[in-house]
């Protein structure tokens, strides 16, 4: 019988491996119990990373007001980490220079992060309305991207405002980084990802660590991005909003460490 079950097994993972899946046996208690179990985060490859680079330099695309569900920023504030922050709202990009005050190793540029040099249309929401900070994580260069959010905050569609902001390229924004090697690349555009990842020559800028979000990302782009990253030559895993992916040489590097 555990022949049969195991041919059983093989056919039907073959079968969804075609279409992304996988089927994994694990005991009962750890898929009722969450927080008994390891998941792969950016928090333990940063800390990883940190093993044969201590501080550092990060471009950070989308930051918001810096500090809510920003994955960047304990280890800014905990370990002194150094690098550029762009933001395009300028409500949130006003946040954001208060909250990195005390931070003078980081760059703020307010902008958002396109093909090229331009200005352009994004869709955010009216920062007069009531707890609209809140709603600030919700923006995009797709008003459908935008209305997602409805399952959070009702009453978003009527919100919603046009707004032109300056756009820079990922070259332009390399300037900003006076030559200094990028460690750590970090994007966070709400369904706009993938077209910033196009534009960057990851090979060239080499990151040992990429955090992009895939979750506003049709399946066909995810494919391509994990594609991408994989073909500069960086192990992949998913989370259920970010793509995680880690440079090969650093991750040899850092387990002569461990």
């Amino acid at each position: 019988m555990s022949g049969i079950m195991h041919r059983m097994r093989t056919l039907l993972n073959t079968q969804l491996g075609r279409r992304g899946y996988s089927l994994k046996w694990r005991p009962p208690h750890l898929l009722s119990s969450r927080d008994q179990v390891i998941e792969l985060s950016f928090a333990t490859l940063a800390a990883h990373l940190m093993l044969t680079t201590p501080r550092p330099f990060f471009i950070g695309i989308g930051a918001n007001d810096g500090v809510t569900h920003d994955p960047i920023f304990p280890f800014i504030r905990d370990f002194g980490w150094r690098g550029i922050m762009v933001e395009p709202i300028p409500e949130a990009f006003a946040k954001l220079k208060d909250n990195y005050a005390p931070y003078p190793d980081v760059t703020l540029i307010e902008a958002a992060v396109g093909k090229i040099d331009s200005v352009g249309v994004i869709y955010s929401i009216d920062m007069s309305t009531p707890n609209s900070l809140s709603m600030s994580l919700h923006s995009s260069f797709s008003r459908d991207v935008l209305l997602k959010g409805r399952q959070w905050h009702s009453g978003l569609e009527s919100h919603i405002v046009e707004r032109q902001v300056p756009i820079i390229s990922f070259e332009t924004l390399l300037r900003s980084t006076k030559g200094q090697p990028v460690d750590v690349l970090k994007i966070d555009a709400e369904g706009y990802d993938l077209e910033i990842l196009k534009t960057i020559d990851l090979e060239a800028l080499a990151p040992q660590l990429v955090l992009v979000e895939h979750a506003n990302i049709q399946r066909s782009g995810k494919i391509e991005m994990a594609e991408r990253l994989s073909a500069a030559g960086y192990r992949v895993e998913l989370t259920s909003l970010d793509m995680l992916a880690y440079k090969e040489g650093a991750y040899r590097r850092a387990q002569l460490y461990v």
